[in-house]
């Protein structure tokens, strides 16, 4: 059985406000005959009679009376829907859920937000900070529009964008024995304890991955579910810690903590915009990876020589400040 459509509804709203086939023409901008034909068709489908034309005059019917005083309001609700699809085509309105992992939610994800609010004030953020695997899990199963994420994700469900460099640091109290060096080998790490982000985190992965590669077997002492607590566990001797510079910087530069590069391991990682392949994204999500990848907002981009050089050259910075021949007088 055909659906009633809404021209039908339009032609019998025009002919029911204005009393008049003519006058609804018009309203419609079409032919006469072509109002005409949609009526009739409407009746048609609901087996009753909506308009009597005695003489000159068109009269709604008892039904054509109970058909009018709910089509204006069908009509109104469309044309409202119509502007409220315009309006989130736009990126004007609605909803979006994203997801960071620890360190770009707590370090970078503030500013990012604070740019994508002027760009789209009317557009709702749900946040959602977890682990990379934890991250990386809810995008999969649709709970995630999308999750800037730092951790390795082997895994042909994602499209992933690379947006940011960031470089790992080797940490310690600044009583340790191996502090104030600008750079530590390996092998002097054998045997000592090492506190850990917990498993999941992309940090840990990567500088699990990378100390494996270098032939090095450490020592765990404890995880802890943040970079802050880690931090926090070696600034008072629990052991060593690999943690991102965006985590230990302000540490560092105030001498809680000492930094050091491990030689010959390559730390340096790049932040991600990871979204679920094959799915649609919405005009707000499309925008706000704009924002996120937008050089004029000052977010690095990985693709630039001069910003991930920047970068490099703010990690050696960091270590050579820790280290008794870079200390400031």
């Amino acid at each position: 059985m055909p659906n009633i459509t809404l021209a039908q509804l339009q032609a019998f709203n025009s002919l029911a406000s204005s009393g008049s086939f003519t006058r609804a023409a018009r309203q419609l901008s079409v032919t006469q005959p072509a109002v005409t034909q949609q009526i009739r068709a409407l009746e048609r489908l609901l087996g009753v009679t909506l308009v009597d034309v005695v003489g000159r005059r068109t009269i709604l019917t008892n039904a054509g009376q109970f058909l009018a005083a709910r089509a204006e309001a069908l009509l109104s609700g469309a044309a409202a829907l119509e502007r409220e699809m315009g309006e989130f085509a736009a990126a004007r309105t609605g909803e979006l859920y994203l997801g960071a992992t620890l360190t770009i939610g707590t370090y970078t994800l503030p500013a990012l937000l604070a740019r994508f609010a002027r760009r789209c004030p009317a557009i709702r953020v749900h946040v959602a900070v977890a682990n990379t695997a934890i991250t990386a899990a809810r995008v999969r199963h649709g709970r995630l529009d999308l999750a800037l994420v730092e951790g390795p994700l082997d895994d042909d469900d994602f499209d992933a964008i690379p947006y940011q460099d960031d470089c790992l640091l080797l940490v310690m109290s600044p009583c340790h024995h191996l502090a104030g060096r600008a750079q530590v080998h390996p092998q002097e790490l054998e045997g000592e304890p090492f506190v850990w982000r917990e498993q999941g985190s992309g940090t840990r992965a990567l500088a699990e991955q990378k100390l494996a590669r270098a032939g090095l077997v450490v020592r765990s002492a404890t995880s802890l579910p943040s970079g802050e607590g880690v931090a926090r566990a070696v600034q008072a001797g629990l052991g060593l810690a690999i943690l991102s510079e965006l985590v230990v910087e302000h540490a560092v530069a105030s001498g809680r903590l000492a930094a050091a590069e491990i030689a010959g391991v390559d730390l340096r990682r790049t932040f991600r915009i990871v979204t679920l392949r094959g799915r649609t994204l919405s005009p707000a999500a499309r925008d706000l990876i704009e924002v996120v990848r937008d050089q004029d907002a000052g977010v690095a981009i990985a693709s630039s020589a001069d910003v991930v050089e920047e970068r490099r050259n703010r990690a050696s910075r960091m270590v050579q400040t820790a280290s008794p021949s870079g200390a400031a007088t």
